[in-house]
């Protein structure tokens, strides 16, 4: 199971970095789609990549020190608040999603 979660995650964040650029960085008017430039994107890869290994390692480490059917469980449970929170978040532009890559390329 854990195998499929971080599969899945690192193969679905291709399709996200572009829902993403369609959503935030459309430009009114303009007839293609919008996309990530190419620094949030490469961070948007990077911090998914990062984070597969630091949680690897941290729960494989708490796994083997609680047991696995215990540490499963609290993985799911992150999961499920993580994803909830994820979809009730929301924004009207970059500068709301964004917060750092925004302030850094308007100043």
């Amino acid at each position: 199971m854990g195998f499929f979660t971080d599969a899945y995650d690192l193969f679905c964040i291709s399709l996200v970095t572009k829902l993403l650029g369609r959503i935030y960085y459309h430009v009114p008017g303009a007839t293609k789609p919008g996309f990530l430039p190419p620094n949030v994107s490469a961070a948007v890869n990077g911090v998914a990549l990062c984070g597969t290994l630091v949680g690897q390692l941290f729960f494989g480490w708490l796994g083997d020190k609680m047991g696995r059917k215990r540490a499963h469980g609290m993985i799911l449970m992150l999961m499920v608040i993580a994803s909830i929170a994820s979809g009730l978040s929301f924004g009207g532009n970059q500068r709301q999603l964004w917060p750092l890559f925004a302030s850094s390329a308007s100043g």
